[in-house]
C-alpha cells in the first residue's frame, strides 16, 4: 500500500517536473487576476462620492409599478459599455445605485444611494414619473445603530438572496397581481410594508437592492441561450476553446455515466427529427414559460445584489419579524413555473454544531459592514426593469400601512418668529 502511494507521488512529481513551465504561469495568472480585480474594484468604488436620498412618496399614487419601470429604463442608460482595459486595469464598473426599503420602529422609508453626479438624473426621473414626490438628503440610518452588532443589548439576523433558476426566467411581476373581477392591481409590496409598519420600539428591518446596468451583450448571449435550450435548438460553442472544452466534458460525462448505464449506439449521420411544429410539442404551461422568457428578455437588465437584515434591541427582538420580511419579499413573487427568490443558505447568520455563537457573531458583524458599505460581495444575479419595478416602487393608494411617511404629511416645529400674546 505504501509503495503504491509512493509510486503515485513519484509519477505526479515527474509530470509536474515536465510541465511546471505551463502549470505555474497559468496558476499565478489566475491568482493575480483575482487579487488585482478585487483591488482595483475597491479602489474604484471607494473613490466615488456617494449620497443618500430619501424618497417620500405622494399620498395619492394611482399608477402601477410600470411607472417605476420607466425610471429604471432611465438608469439603464448609464451603461457605458466599458472595454477590457477599463474593466481589468482601471476597475471600472457601471454606476452603482442602492435601492433601499427600511422600517424603523414602525416608520417606513424609501432610499436611493448614488454617486453625487447622478443626483439630478435620479431626481428628474422620479419627479417625471411621480408628481408630488419629495426627495431630500438623508443621514445614513445604518450608522444609527451601534457600530458592532451583536452586543450585550443589540442583535440581528441577515441573509442574501438568489434566484432558483437561470436569471433569464422571470419572477412574478406587477402584471400578475391584477384582480380577475375588478381588474385592479394589488400592490405587490403590500405585505412587506405592513410587516415593516408593525416593527415595535427598538426594532428595524432593512432591505437593499444594489444595482448597476448590465450590457446588452448578456441578453444576446446568456439570456437568448436559455430560449434556445428551452426549445431544443442549443447552438454549438463558437470559439475553438469552447468547443474543445465541451467535447472534453462530454467525454468525461460519458465515462462517468457509462458505469451505471449501458452505452447507446446510433448510426453515424442519423438525425432524430420531430415532425410536429414547436407549438404542438409544448404543453400550455411550457408555452406560458416560453412567452414569459421572451417578454423578460425584451427588457433592459441590471446586475443585482439583494440582501435583508432584521436588527434591534434584544428586548423585543423576535424571529417572527424575520419570517414576516421573508414572506413579504419572497413569497408573493415566487412562481414555480418561472422563477423564485430564495435565501442563499451560506449567507445566513446561522451556524450549526461547533463554535455556534462565535460563528454567528462573526457573520452578523460582516453582514452589517456590508450593509453600511453597500458591498456587492457574494451572490449577484440579473433582474429586468420590470422585475425591479415590482420589487422596488412607491406604494399606491391601496396600501394602507400606517408607517409610510407620505409627502406633505410630516409635521415640523412651530416657526420661531410667531408672536406670543
Amino acid at each position: 500500500m505504501i509503495r503504491e502511494v509512493l509510486d503515485f507521488f513519484g509519477i505526479f512529481g515527474s509530470v509536474f517536473n515536465a510541465t511546471w513551465f505551463v502549470i505555474l504561469p497559468v496558476a499565478f495568472y489566475i491568482v493575480f487576476k483575482s487579487l488585482w480585480g478585487r483591488h482595483v474594484f475597491i479602489q474604484w468604488i471607494t473613490s466615488q462620492d456617494d449620497i443618500l436620498l430619501e424618497i417620500i412618496p405622494p399620498r395619492e399614487v394611482e399608477r402601477s409599478p410600470q411607472t417605476m419601470e420607466q425610471f429604471f429604463n432611465l438608469l439603464a442608460g448609464t451603461d457605458k459599455g466599458p472595454n477590457v482595459v477599463q474593466k481589468e486595469v482601471e476597475g471600472y464598473v457601471n454606476p452603482v445605485f442602492s435601492l433601499e426599503i427600511v422600517g424603523i420602529e414602525g416608520s417606513v422609508h424609501f432610499f436611493v444611494r448614488c454617486n453625487r453626479k447622478f443626483r439630478e438624473l435620479v431626481e428628474s426621473g422620479l419627479y417625471a414619473q411621480y408628481p408630488g414626490v419629495e426627495i431630500i438628503d438623508a443621514e445614513d440610518y445604518t450608522w444609527k445603530v451601534p457600530r458592532i452588532v451583536p452586543n450585550k443589548e443589540w442583535t440581528n439576523w441577515s441573509a442574501d438572496y438568489k434566484l432558483e433558476k437561470h436569471d433569464a426566467y422571470p419572477i412574478r411581476t406587477y402584471k400578475d397581481f391584477e384582480e380577475d373581477v375588478t381588474g385592479k392591481m394589488i400592490d405587490p409590496l403590500h405585505e412587506l410594508l405592513e410587516a415593516m409598519s408593525a416593527c415595535g420600539p427598538g426594532q428595524q428591518m432593512w432591505i437593499q437592492f444594489i444595482i448597476n446596468a448590465e450590457t446588452p451583450k448578456w441578453v444576446n448571449t446568456d439570456g437568448m441561450a436559455q430560449i434556445d435550450k428551452f426549445v431544443g435548438r442549443e447552438k454549438p460553442p463558437e470559439s475553438g476553446f469552447a468547443r474543445a472544452w465541451k467535447d472534453l466534458t462530454d467525454v468525461i460525462g460519458g465515462v462517468v455515466t457509462g458505469w451505471n448505464t449501458p452505452p447507446e449506439f446510433e448510426p453515424f449521420g442519423k438525425e432524430s427529427k420531430d415532425e410536429q411544429p414547436l407549438e404542438f410539442r409544448l404543453t400550455p404551461g411550457e408555452k406560458g414559460t416560453l412567452t414569459a422568457l421572451e417578454n423578460n428578455l425584451s427588457k433592459a437588465f441590471f446586475n443585482v445584489k439583494m440582501r435583508m437584515m432584521v436588527i434591534g434591541k434584544k428586548e423585543g427582538f423576535t424571529k417572527a419579524n424575520v419570517s414576516a420580511v421573508n414572506g413579504g419579499i419572497m413569497k408573493p413573487f415566487n412562481d414555480n413555473f418561472h422563477n423564485s427568490i430564495l435565501i442563499f443558505g451560506d449567507s445566513k447568520t446561522d451556524a450549526e454544531y461547533l463554535f455556534k455563537s462565535k460563528i454567528v457573531s462573526r457573520k452578523s458583524r460582516i453582514q452589517l459592514e456590508r450593509f453600511r458599505d453597500r458591498d456587492t460581495s457574494g451572490v449577484i444575479f440579473h433582474l429586468s426593469t420590470e422585475e425591479l419595478a415590482t420589487l422596488f416602487h412607491l406604494p399606491d393608494m391601496s396600501v394602507t400601512a400606517p408607517g409610510i411617511n407620505f409627502a406633505g404629511s410630516r409635521r415640523g416645529g412651530a416657526p420661531a418668529n410667531l408672536p406670543f400674546t
